[in-house]
């Protein structure tokens, strides 16, 4: 495969997953997803099954996530792909149970390909990303609520 090959086939294999994930189709996922691929991030997932969990389970939160690529730039065997996320939170997220509010959240994806699979995702959010995201979600008011000392006792100590 020349060059000009790989960069072709790294763009578009990266284009193909985000699409396939806007259209939960977890087949296609897969099939472009090696099996010991690895999503490197705050905590690493590793292996197809892992990261297929990981997607589905974030699409079952916020049902209507929508994934819209704003820029791509390929080159050899990778795509830097530049992503605006956004969705509804409906379902249970790390075992909170959901609020309804909206979230909209930029990140940075390298995907790396070998083989024609997608070998390595590496995701960079944006700058105070993780603490944005808690705040519009209400994750913040959430935990801090439970972090609040109970109501002190109005009964009298002899």
């Amino acid at each position: 495969m020349t060059s000009t090959d790989s960069v072709a086939k790294a763009d578009a294999v990266a284009k193909e997953y985000f699409a396939a994930v806007n259209r939960r189709d977890f087949e296609t996922v897969t099939n472009l997803l090696a099996p010991d691929v690895v999503f490197e991030h705050e905590s690493p997932i590793e292996g197809r099954d892992n990261i297929i969990s990981m997607l589905q389970g974030f699409c079952t939160a916020f049902p209507d996530l929508t994934i819209s690529v704003t820029d791509q730039i390929s080159r050899e065997d990778e795509a830097v792909v530049f992503l605006l996320g956004s969705g509804t939170w409906r379902g249970e997220f790390f075992g909170m149970p959901p609020t309804g509010r909206r979230f909209a959240a930029r990140t940075v994806d390298r995907i790396r390909v070998s083989g024609g699979s997608i070998a390595s995702i590496s995701t960079v959010c944006e700058v105070l990303g993780g603490f944005s995201l808690m705040q519009q979600l209400g994750i913040a008011e959430q935990l801090s609520k439970a972090a609040q000392p109970s109501e002190l006792s109005t009964s009298s100590q002899p």
